[in-house]
């Protein structure tokens, strides 16, 4: 900061972008509220060390370096700015006075100070807890795009030239005509809007995504020094790793070098298509690493993770929120996170048309496991899991049924096909001897069902192995393992595996009163995301029905949820 610059914002005072505050032993509380505000608003300026009414009161020189640790320490915190960002703290003097400043940038994502959303209105922080307010901010968010800023000082000096060549040779592979093949680099550059002008603030330049895609590494981390993309295996040593790599290049050598990994570590399988031999691995990674590079929050501070274990893989991105909860794949509205490099990626193949990166997992992973389905979870971290055994409940479905005490001639015949086929974690699969399966899984239903607050599933806890085996039948044992409410919800859960009216699961499960059945177990079910309505948009249609979600199959699979 110049000191032609710090006399405007202190000759216009504070305003939407810039706030002033008094430091003079150590940063107070009320800059992170700031800090909150900004990032959710247009960003700003703080400078600390001068009064509201633009004073200067100066910070004690002694203390300068321990605010500094202070702040930064904090802002990396999410217990204190969630999701956590990192700027630095710098100084700055002003008529033999110490001063600090933090230039905050608008985040592309919705951020809180100690869990409360702060918006910027004039020159105060406002506390915002009113759920449209809050909606207004994410639906604001959604046409911010980090990708997109600006960065003046960045040259082509500060990219490969080698990666243009790279480029040109993957275009060429898929299309021979494509215009970028005779056109120099900046021109590539400004036709994928990579160099772009921001015609609101007049600022014209290179983009983050710029130096993202052709960026020197020395680029990259000096512009993102916290980014790293970990691919693991985990198959034997699960406290540490069997093989790993850790990238903090060029998004071109990530992809490529991500799918070497997968192709080092998981079989290929193929499959006939119109005539055609494909590779269903490469099919099925090739999206989930595309997703992982183009759908990336790149200003957050978490790594993207990759890891094999032995029964599945899952990857985890940090993530631009949109909603909070499973992608259900016959509704889900695809968004781009960042949209130029999307379209950049499709060039060279690499990724498709928005959303059809989900769908297509969905589809070849089938074929690639013999019926597995993945998961995909938004959430501050967007998370795939991608099952690469199928093991099955089997002929233990029938012992289930006894177990629940359920009358297995009662319910209908498809549901006892769908338990039968349901898939079971491979930590259960192996069990073989029913007294240990069940109580086992007992007891990983109720550790997972600590994550549920509103079903408050929970076994008898004291009960010892020895005093299950000794239940002389399996209902019986049931009503020693589970409280009479779990029963009721694993009762409601295995009914549901196909869709059921309100009047049927009353029948089913002997219940006397619709409001009590929804009340005590139907509404919880649905708020924890383990059941919802066949008919999503309108809760009191006649044909209405009850089905069982994706996260509800994998929670009586076993599976972490």
């Amino acid at each position: 900061m110049t000191e032609h610059e710090l006399n405007i914002l202190l000759s216009r005072g504070e305003d939407i972008h810039t706030e002033f505050k008094e430091a003079k032993e150590k940063a107070p509380q009320a800059l992170y509220e700031t800090v909150c505000s900004f990032l959710n608003k247009e960003g700003g300026t703080i400078i600390l060390g001068i009064d509201d009414d633009a004073k200067i009161k100066g910070i004690n020189p002694s203390e300068i370096d321990q605010i500094k640790k202070d702040v930064v320490t904090a802002i990396n915190n999410k217990d204190i700015i969630n999701p956590p960002v990192n700027f630095p703290v710098t100084d700055v003097e002003k008529d033999g006075n110490k001063l600090l400043y933090i230039r905050i940038p608008v985040s592309s994502q919705v951020h809180t100070y100690k869990g409360i959303i702060y918006d910027r209105e004039h020159d105060s922080d406002i506390r915002i807890i009113d759920d449209d307010r809050i909606s207004e901010i994410y639906f604001r968010k959604r046409q911010s795009f980090s990708e997109n800023e600006i960065y003046s000082a960045l040259t082509m000096d500060d990219l490969d030239s080698k990666l243009f060549d790279k480029a040109r040779a993957l275009i060429r592979s898929v299309n021979s005509t494509h215009p970028w093949l005779e056109e120099d680099n900046l021109t590539i550059l400004r036709r994928a809007l990579l160099y772009r002008k921001d015609f609101k603030t007049g600022k014209e330049g290179l983009t983050l995504a710029a130096a993202l895609i052709f960026g020197k590494d020395e680029t990259i981390q000096s512009i993102l020094p916290a980014y790293k993309v970990e691919a693991i295996v985990r198959r034997e040593n699960l406290d540490r790793w069997d093989d790993r790599i850790t990238l903090r290049t060029n998004l071109i050598d990530t992809y490529q070098q991500l799918m070497l990994f997968v192709k080092k570590h998981l079989p290929d399988k193929f499959y006939l298509e119109n005539d055609q031999r494909k590779d269903l691995r490469e099919l099925i990674f090739r999206e989930i690493i595309g997703n992982i590079i183009v759908h990336r929050e790149y200003t957050s501070q978490k790594s993207s993770d990759f890891i094999i274990y032995k029964d599945k893989v899952e990857a985890t991105n940090p993530n631009k929120v949109v909603f909070r909860g499973i992608l259900q794949l016959d509704t889900f509205s695809p968004y781009p996170k960042n949209p130029n490099i999307r379209k950049f990626f499709t060039e060279f193949r690499w990724t498709d048309e928005i959303g059809s990166g989900v769908k297509n997992v969905n589809k070849f992973l089938k074929l690639y496991t013999g019926g597995a389905k993945p998961l995909f979870i938004e959430d501050d971290d967007f998370k795939t899991v991608i099952p690469l055994l199928v093991y099955k409940f089997d002929e233990k479905a029938d012992v289930f049924f006894d177990l629940l005490g359920i009358n297995s001639e009662i319910i209908p015949k498809e549901c006892s096909d769908e338990l039968k086929n349901l898939a079971l974690s491979e930590e259960y699969a192996k069990l073989i001897n029913p007294d240990e399966f069940f109580f086992k899984k007992g007891s990983g239903w109720d550790k997972k069902g600590v994550k549920l607050k509103n079903v408050r599933f929970q076994i008898t806890s004291k009960l010892s192995f020895d005093d299950f085996q000794k239940g002389s039948s399996w209902s019986e044992k049931g009503v020693k393992l589970f409280s009479k409410r779990s029963l009721n919800i694993l009762k409601i859960m295995v009914r549901v595996l196909t869709p059921a009216t309100i009047d049927e699961l009353m029948e089913f499960m002997e219940f006397g009163s619709r409001d009590k059945l929804r009340e005590l177990y139907l509404n919880p079910l649905r708020k924890d995301g383990l059941v919802e309505l066949t008919v999503k948009d309108k809760p009191n249609a006649p044909n209405q029905k009850y089905i069982i979600t994706e996260k509800g199959k994998l929670f009586l699979g076993g599976f972490d949820i």
